[in-house]
């Protein structure tokens, strides 16, 4: 009983911590289902009259089903681009011997600590140079590179954790280098891609900066853009708002349940070869 204590204790702070993360969503979600006058009256409560309806306004009238398609457009082009990109780095730096790759890989790092807000103007210009400003291209590019640094460190771990005997029956087989990348190690470092994807979805699903200053054209706006018009149009009506959020929200809280099993192991595989 005294060895079983410790684990309750550690038990129940870990749910006390997961239900401080759920409870704000599951509020929202209920409010959504609410009028003005029950949130202020009993912002606690269970609904009243359980309906849909602000959902299916919060839809229609704010556009969002526009605004979606847009941010799934940028966000899987952005994770299907860094993916592909940060695997073929990290691949590199892990499993081939090359001059410089001891001194280039620490330069894809200061990616990490290098702000967004630091290199705003020279961007601006070099999208409008590329003709690229007010497209989906000014957030796309943006995005993937800012997530490489990243992207390619946590791949990079996972590649060096994979026992070389593997590399070595592949390369008897014939393999050469893109195959050994494509067919052996792409397929054994789900987990790392999984982790990848989650992180580099989520920036790229709420970002708003980068669409406030490169997309002009509403027809263009992403999800973030779109809710903050529709919560400046609708401020005082706070049941559709909470619904626009909570439809927000779901996609990636879908994505990461969807990945979830693969997202711990991707993010700790690298914890003893850096």
């Amino acid at each position: 009983m005294r060895r079983r204590g410790p684990q309750i204790f550690a038990y129940a702070i870990l749910g006390l911590a997961s239900a401080s993360m759920v409870a704000p969503f599951l509020w929202m979600v209920l409010s959504a289902m609410k009028t003005n006058a029950e949130i202020f009256a009993s912002p606690w409560s269970l609904p009243a009259n359980w309906s849909l309806e602000n959902f299916e306004n919060a839809f229609v009238i704010g556009r969002l089903h526009r605004y979606a398609l847009n941010s799934l457009i940028v966000t899987s082009a952005t994770v299907v681009a860094l993916l592909f990109i940060a695997s073929l780095a990290a691949f590199a730096f892990a499993r081939l011997k090359f001059p410089g790759r001891d001194i280039l890989f620490p330069v894809f790092l200061i990616g990490l600590v290098v702000p967004l807000q630091g290199v705003l103007i020279p961007l601006f210009v070099l999208l409008r140079e590329a003709g690229l400003l007010y497209t989906r291209g000014a957030l796309i590019l943006p995005y993937v590179s800012w997530g490489l640094p990243l992207a390619i460190y946590v791949l990079r771990a996972y590649f060096l954790n994979i026992p070389s005997e593997i590399e070595d029956a592949a390369r008897i087989d014939g393999c050469g280098s893109f195959g050994l990348y494509w067919r052996v190690l792409l397929p054994v470092a789900k987990p790392a891609l999984a982790a990848v994807t989650i992180f580099t979805a989520l920036d790229a699903w709420n970002e708003l900066l980068l669409v406030q200053l490169f997309i002009m054209d509403e027809k263009l706006y992403t999800l973030p853009m779109g809710m903050l018009n529709f919560s400046g149009h609708h401020s005082r009506d706070y049941p559709l708002i909470f619904a626009g959020l909570s439809l927000v929200a779901l996609p990636m809280i879908a994505l990461y349940i969807t990945l979830q099993k693969w997202f711990i192991s991707g993010l700790t595989s690298g914890a003893v070869k850096g």
